[in-house]
């Protein structure tokens, strides 16, 4: 009786009992699985209205109140992160067909907290900043200090945005259930802005020291590009000047314009690479109007700084370009601007009166240089002033750095290679770009001014991923001719005397480039085959077409392309930025996610 009384007490659980015990344990963890889910649901849910609330407190001034709400915002963000950092959803991310949104969830709860707790106040911060007018220059200088003091945290700002995208980009989120796949795919585009921003604000804040000339004084050539006569960059190198910084303060010496420097030379300035040379001429290296034929930017701006290094006898450190319409962006901020003769400038005449009118009102070339140069001290002056609201003038620079129409090359080699491959060094992508690049670039061809009634909207897509890992892409064009039927009333400086096209026609070449390592595969012409020459440029594809508008006159331009094999990621669309303001530098969403 004792044996089997003492087997029966010290015997294990039975089944029954071990699956009880198993069904309880799995109950209170996906209870607790369940509260974790919804407590982390709703803190984001209310981080989103606080975020939106930290931002509309911003705009209005109101920074006290955005700190506040800051401070919530973290504490909504922490909550989330807390509740899905744990055992359960390391286990979570595992399992089948869920675990890859579970996962999605937690990286998204984890970047959310940290963008808050690293980025968000700094972001507050740059912002309070350049809406009080922290940036804008007193007595003609920029406060430099303020710069350098700032600079650490914008750095580290941007590490940590950084890192937060590359997480996010292990995400696939086609591959998540609804709707966190639409949710997960906008946040990673959002943080992908911000990176891009962040970035650039702390490569800015790292060398505007240097540039403003801390130290040691710098010298740059100011170019304004004038899109009414089209170049691949943007325009014909119009208003010229020499900028002189030096511990801060910028001020503007010599002004002139690419005939004056074109008296001067007597031969190229430069021996150019042969591929430079067979697809755009020898005129690049010796003609100032000419410089810019080719797409890039850094090449283009060393020999414009060697030709007026060469005519105006100073040393240049680099060259600066902006157009019209990244004048007319910043002028949101200045304001109006008196420019003599009863002249006002505004954000709404600017790129009209600089484009075309002068050209319809003043006969003298001589004349027509004169103005251009008044606007472009007048304008100057006035930035440097700190007129108006900085905080306008800010984004407005933004805005024409985006769309390719603020470029800057400086000629130290190691400051030059920071700026790589960014919206404001207008390079062309080189071989060890792993992203396909296509690009659209447009040469005028009549040297008249023409192309104010050029408009264009042009767009890629990618359409297949192969076997190999190249894809397929597909870029269209379509370009339109808004000159008046009747073009007597235009000027001869706007029409051309009939040499090149006749009067009225706006003629250019189009050049496409395709990816590196790849090819154009076919190209039409309002649906029409056309040839593709097989030119390349920096080793890349080239393919160029000859096109010539009437007034009224709307043509299509569709080319497919293939990228070289294993360039599965998404790709950068390029183009000459024209009279229309409109991104540059597009994302082209990849085929192979």
């Amino acid at each position: 009786m004792g044996d089997s009384t003492s087997d029966r007490r010290f015997s294990g659980p039975t089944p029954r009992q071990l699956g009880i015990a198993a069904a309880v344990v799995v109950l209170v963890a996906v209870g607790l699985f369940v509260w974790q889910a919804v407590t982390a649901a709703r803190a984001l849910t209310d981080a989103r209205e606080r975020a939106d609330q930290v931002q509309d407190l911003v705009r209005a001034g109101d920074f006290d109140g955005a700190g506040k709400a800051l401070t919530d915002l973290r504490a909504k963000t922490r909550s989330a992160h807390d509740a899905t950092d744990g055992l359960l959803w390391d286990i979570g991310r595992h399992v089948p067909f869920a675990g890859r949104t579970i996962g999605a969830v937690q990286t998204v709860s984890a970047v959310l907290d940290t963008a808050t707790r690293d980025n968000a106040p700094v972001a507050l911060r740059l912002s309070q900043a350049v809406k009080t007018g922290e940036f804008r220059p007193k007595g003609g200088q920029i406060d430099v200090g303020l710069v350098r003091q700032l600079t650490p945290d914008v750095r580290r700002a941007a590490g940590s945005i950084a890192k937060a995208g590359a997480d996010l980009d292990e995400i696939e989120a086609n591959g998540l259930t609804f709707p966190f796949n639409d949710l997960v795919g906008d946040l990673q585009e959002q943080v992908e802005s911000a990176r891009t921003a962040a970035t650039a604000a702390s490569t800015a804040f790292e060398l505007l020291p240097n540039l403003l000339g801390e130290g040691t004084p710098r010298n740059y050539l100011l170019i304004v590009q004038n899109p009414a006569e089209l170049r691949s960059t943007g325009g014909l190198p119009g208003s010229l000047a020499v900028l002189h910084a030096e511990n801060g303060r910028v001020t503007m010496g010599w002004q002139g314009s690419a005939t004056d420097v074109n008296r001067g030379l007597s031969g190229p300035v430069v021996r150019l690479p042969k591929d430079t040379a067979q697809q755009y001429g020898p005129t690049v290296a010796s003609d100032l109007r000419d410089a810019n034929f080719t797409p890039d930017f850094p090449e283009a701006a060393q020999i414009a700084a060697l030709m007026v290094e060469r005519t105006q006898h100073v040393k240049l450190d680099g060259v600066v370009s902006v157009d019209p319409l990244a004048l007319a962006a910043m002028m949101q901020g200045t304001g109006p601007i008196g420019v003599g003769n009863g002249i006002t400038l505004a954000p709404t005449n600017v790129v009209a009166a600089l484009l075309n009118q002068t050209y319809q009102a003043l006969d003298d070339p001589v004349a027509q240089d004169d103005f251009f140069e008044r606007v472009a001290q007048r304008i100057f002056d006035t930035v440097m002033s700190g007129q108006g609201s900085q905080e306008l003038a800010v984004k407005g620079l933004a805005a024409g750095v985006e769309q390719h129409r603020v470029l800057l090359w400086l000629r130290d080699p190691q400051l030059q290679a920071r700026l790589t491959d960014s919206a404001i060094a207008g390079d062309l992508a080189a071989e060890e770009d792993p992203r396909p690049h296509v690009g659209m670039y447009l040469n005028d061809s009549t040297a008249a001014k023409m192309d104010y009634y050029l408009q264009y909207r042009s767009a890629v897509s990618a359409v297949d991923c192969r076997n190999d890992g190249a894809q397929d892409l597909r870029a269209s064009v379509v370009l339109t001719s808004t000159a008046p039927k009747d073009v007597s009333g235009l000027s001869v400086w706007v029409t051309g005397d009939g040499s090149y096209a006749p009067k009225g026609t706006i003629a250019f070449n189009l050049r496409l480039y395709g990816p590196y390592g790849g090819e154009i595969t076919g190209l039409t012409v309002d649906g029409k085959s056309h040839s593709i020459t097989a030119d390349q440029h920096q080793g890349r594809q080239v393919a160029l077409l000859p096109l010539a508008l009437k007034p009224g006159q709307q043509v299509t331009v569709t080319a497919d392309l293939r990228t070289g094999p294993d360039q599965r990621g998404d790709g950068v669309f390029d183009f000459t930025p024209g009279i229309l303001p409109a991104p540059n530098g597009v994302k082209i969403t990849s085929a192979c996610r």
